[in-house]
Parts: C-alpha cells; sequence; structure tokens
C-alpha cells in the first residue's frame, strides 16, 4: 500500500491519511498492562475497500517487538 499498490486487487486508487484512524484518540496497541495510543498513518484501496494502518511512532515498535510473539 505505502508504494501506491493495492495487494489485494492491484489498483493504483489508494489513498493515504496521516493520522487517519482515530487521529483524536490514536491508535492503540496493547504491549503491556498500560498502554497509550499510538499515531499511525492509514492507507486504503477505493476500489476494493482493502484497509491498513502503519505504526509511525518507533518506541511503540521497539514495545511491541520485546513483547509479542515473532511470526515464523
Amino acid at each position: 500500500m505505502k508504494n501506491g499498490k493495492c495487494p489485494k486487487c492491484n489498483s493504483s486508487n489508494v489513498f493515504k491519511q496521516v493520522q487517519g484512524a482515530m487521529p483524536e484518540q490514536g491508535f492503540y496497541v496493547f504491549t503491556s498492562a498500560l498502554t497509550s495510543p499510538s499515531k499511525c498513518d492509514s492507507y486504503v484501496c477505493v476500489d476494493c475497500g482493502y484497509f491498513e494502518n502503519y505504526i509511525t511512532d518507533k518506541a511503540k515498535l521497539q514495545q511491541v517487538q520485546k513483547n509479542w510473539t515473532k511470526v515464523a
């Protein structure tokens, strides 16, 4: 999505909104019992409706790496 191409339908009708998902409240990514909202950028394909969020908070991403289970 970040390259302007939808991975689901291959459309180039992809749009971005900085702090798109819940801009006032933030996007919650739980990394411990105490958590704070994270900023994220949202992308949506207007042809198929596919939607992605990307966390932009580097400290939150480090917490995820420390506390979440790595896939494969």
